[in-house]
């Protein structure tokens, strides 16, 4: 975490700030581990109204840290103090980094502003990830290949299909999705929701 030299204003309206916000809604489902958890919309709900009463201002980005992208949330208070959380995400091809930035987005401005915003599962996907071996197979270009098909029809769709389409597709696919390593499975579900998000706010409008 980086934070300004002084951090004295800031801390006292942090602190202010806090006594005033509620845990964000959980208001989405994780399909792989049946644990709920809010979306970004949700998370900001949550903080945005109580930092700004008491000057503090929310600033998201990324930026390059060893080759890395870099999800970064800064808040700063009106007397220029800020304090600054970080959070990494791979970066293969624009698709996958979009999904990342919203991961980073959220998780960084929940940590940051102390509010929790997911089910505790008491460490079960954590323990999940680190069971599971990644072996070269898991890695191998097959399931790479597999990966980005996905990623591309769950696109695709978002373009030019509906819920129904998007729907169809994942059940058609559930072998294939069931069978990425951990960490490809969350993401392309996390893809997955964004498009139905989309897709929902397409019909809306």
């Amino acid at each position: 975490m980086r934070t300004s030299d002084a951090l004295d204003q800031l801390a006292t309206a942090l602190a202010k700030a806090q006594g005033e916000m509620k845990n964000a809604t959980l208001n989405k489902q994780n399909p792989h581990f049946k644990s709920r958890y809010a979306d970004l919309a949700e998370i900001r709900n949550a903080v945005t109204p109580a930092l700004a009463k008491h000057g503090i201002a929310v600033v998201q980005g990324t930026d390059t840290e060893e080759n890395t992208i870099v999800v970064f949330t800064r808040l700063i208070h009106a007397s220029g103090q800020w304090i600054e959380s970080r959070f990494p995400i791979p970066y293969d091809k624009p698709q996958t980094m979009g999904s990342g930035i919203t991961y980073g987005r959220r998780y960084t401005l929940s940590a940051v502003t102390n509010i929790a915003a997911d089910e505790d599962d008491d460490g079960n996907q954590a323990n999940e990830k680190a069971a599971e071996p990644k072996t070269s197979y898991a890695r191998s270009g097959i399931v790479r290949a597999e990966f980005e098909r996905l990623q591309k029809g769950i696109h695709d769709i978002e373009a030019s299909g509906t819920v129904e389409d998007l729907a169809l597709f994942w059940k058609n696919n559930a072998k294939t999705i069931a069978a990425l390593p951990a960490d490809w499975r969350e993401e392309i579900e996390a893809i997955k929701e964004d498009a139905k998000d989309a897709l929902k706010a397409k019909v809306a409008a």
